[in-house]
């Protein structure tokens, strides 16, 4: 286990600090740990290209927060105009300087061998000896390391918070002298990676698996035992009432604070919604007739970002973006059932479009089609696809805990406060 390779050096402390520990002006660190300027451990690697306009080339791009390299799709030479680019080299670190301060970081492989960046994407190698390509990844990619590329990146928000070189190169972080244990920790904060892809890998398995399950399972294609019935189709206002939600006004803060619950698109991140952002007050009901929704009424969104979905766990408003189909007859249709239904059909279909892409409205939400079983048979398919998502979210809960292991093992490795054993 990794576990066996880390052992706790905070024994025999003296004046507070610990033996074989030392006072930095970054804090306590390990007597053989050293401070190093960025400059005097990575060196920076440029290989120009020679664009040619008819020639396809292989951009990379990187995502912001440590989730590393992307590819982008290939372009023409002559589509790059007088854009100055580089041949990406393998085994570098590598920044977005337009995000760096969002630690948009990672280390390049053999496998963007024959791609290239722009100056947007400047490339280091570390210095023979002296520092672990991982090591300087991980540290950058740690709350230390975000602190200090925010340090260096001045400006204001977004494009104009660019990490500036000469302020990068002078960034000074701590450092073992040894090399080796640099690498060591890096192999055990890469073991934690490594188990969290995997759970990311199964989710992803098994989110496939579902949605092919709920594609012949809700089509009716596929059956259980023992129900044969035909399905009904009808217009989604013959089973359901509909409302939608309302925005009080912004300028009047009576309207807002605690009290009753106020859904948002962004607050649709589960199947039950039981918590909002927002709460608007009993004045904003009274005084704006905002429209309630009952605990157990489905909800979707059908404006700006379609078809996300929800069921109400208690009492509720929403804004007006969100849409609420409130079951008329439970021995008729199952709100889990409603819920899967929606999920699985192409709510676009039922839509215009406009200058800002598809849109909805009531009177284009009465036209969904709702197909079902008898309820016995709605039951038994929303109790089977609801185990599928119980499994999911166990799978996602482990990778949480994994997620929030490694983030503590980071902060304690890349301070010295754990060592690895040689």
């Amino acid at each position: 286990m990794v576990s066996q390779k880390l052992i706790e050096s905070h024994e025999n402390i003296n004046n507070g600090i610990p033996k074989g520990y030392k006072k930095t002006k970054y804090g306590v660190f390990p007597i053989d740990w050293e401070v190093k300027r960025v400059n005097q451990v990575l060196k920076r690697v440029r290989k120009p290209v020679d664009v040619q306009l008819n020639t396809d080339y292989k951009q990379i791009g990187i995502r912001s927060h440590g989730k590393g390299i992307f590819y982008k799709e290939s372009v023409k030479g002559k589509e790059l105009g007088n854009k100055a680019v580089f041949w990406v080299q393998p085994d570098c670190f590598i920044v977005n300087i337009v995000f760096a301060w969002e630690m948009a970081v990672s280390r390049t492989t053999k496998n963007e061998l024959g791609f290239i960046a722009s100056h947007r994407f400047p490339m280091y190698k570390p210095m023979d000896n002296i520092l672990d390509l991982d090591f300087i990844t991980y540290l950058f990619k740690s709350p230390r390391g975000k602190y200090l590329l925010n340090l260096a990146s001045p400006g204001g928000a977004g494009r104009n918070k660019t990490l500036g070189q000469k302020e990068f190169g002078e960034l000074e972080i701590i450092v073992p002298k040894d090399v080796k244990e640099q690498k060591k920790i890096a192999e055990v904060l890469s073991t934690w990676d490594k188990a969290i892809e995997l759970k990311e890998s199964l989710i992803e398995q098994k989110e496939e698996q579902k949605r092919g399950l709920m594609q012949k399972l809700l089509s009716g294609d596929t059956r259980f035992p023992g129900f044969n019935g035909q399905w009904k189709s009808v217009p989604i206002e013959k089973v359901c009432s509909i409302s939608m939600g309302k925005t009080p006004s912004r300028n009047e803060n009576k309207y807002w604070g605690k009290g009753f619950k106020w859904i948002a698109i962004s607050d649709l991140k589960e199947k039950y919604i039981s918590k909002t952002k927002e709460e608007i007050t009993e004045l904003a009901i009274k005084e704006t007739g905002i429209k309630i929704i009952p605990k157990g009424t489905v909800i979707m969104s059908f404006k700006l970002s379609l078809g996300k979905l929800g069921i109400t766990a208690e009492d509720m408003y929403s804004n007006e973006a969100i849409v609420g189909f409130k079951n008329e007859d439970k021995n008729i249709l199952d709100n889990e059932f409603l819920y899967y239904y929606l999920n699985h059909i192409d709510i676009t279909k039922f839509g215009s479009r406009a200058a800002k892409g598809i849109t909805l409205n009531k009177d284009s939400l009465k036209e969904i089609i709702v197909r079902f079983p008898q309820i016995e048979e709605q039951i038994k398919i929303r109790e089977f696809l609801s185990t599928k998502d119980t499994e999911i979210e166990l799978f996602k809960k482990e990778v949480e805990i994994l997620k929030k292991q490694k983030e503590g093992l980071l902060q304690l490795l890349l301070t010295g406060k754990v060592r690895v054993k040689g």
